[in-house]
């Protein structure tokens, strides 16, 4: 006698929940969720669309901007225009769901999102206040100048400067070798290198 009335409940939660589930806005609020119920459709053209795209997207009415018609790169049918939101843009304090990139859970992805990855580029907007003509440069020398110096203390010709080898002198042979070359016997032209003549 208690089984089918726990069936019942069980049923009749389940039956709730389904119709509390699909009354819901948002984007993951489907019984099963599929990427053709989230593939972008044509843009919407009048008001009714735009907002039947807005609960879609799981945005409100006011907030849901789409794509521009002549943006050949970014446009992606009903997709909301979400702007430029980098890995900078968002607080690193927040408890975010997904803290590698700084998001939560069904929250939306800006088209370019691999772009403005934090691995990748990022910005504020802030670190055009601070670029200067000049201090590129003085960044340019930061690098250059040790590099030159470097260079030349390494390759200075001087004797007693540092050397990456030990210095060598030219190789000393007993005969000159090229007076006798082609046919000539080398014997004939010895090269004296030293003497222990006192001079």
């Amino acid at each position: 006698m208690l089984a089918p009335r726990l069936i019942k409940a069980i049923n009749a939660s389940r039956s709730f929940h389904l119709a509390r589930v699909m009354s819901m806005r948002g984007p993951l609020t489907f019984d099963g969720w599929y990427p053709r119920d989230h593939k972008p459709s044509a843009p919407p053209t009048n008001e009714e669309e735009r907002r039947a795209a807005a609960v879609k997207y799981g945005l409100r009415p006011e907030d849901y901007h789409s794509m521009d018609k002549d943006d050949v790169i970014k446009f992606a049918g009903d997709y909301p225009d979400l702007g430029v939101v980098t890995y900078d843009h968002k607080d690193p304090y927040e408890a975010w769901t997904d803290r590698q990139n700084r998001r939560n859970w069904g929250e939306l992805v800006p088209i370019d999102m691999m772009r403005y990855r934090g691995d990748r580029l990022t910005f504020t907007g802030l670190e055009a206040e601070d670029y200067t003509t000049w201090g590129s440069i003085v960044m340019c020398l930061r690098v250059l100048v040790p590099m030159a110096l470097i260079a030349w203390y390494f390759c200075n010709d001087h004797p007693n400067a540092l050397r990456w080898r030990n210095p060598a002198m030219p190789k000393q042979y007993p005969y000159d070798f090229y007076r006798a070359y082609p046919f000539d016997d080398p014997r004939k032209y010895p090269i004296v290198n030293y003497s222990f003549d006192l001079e």
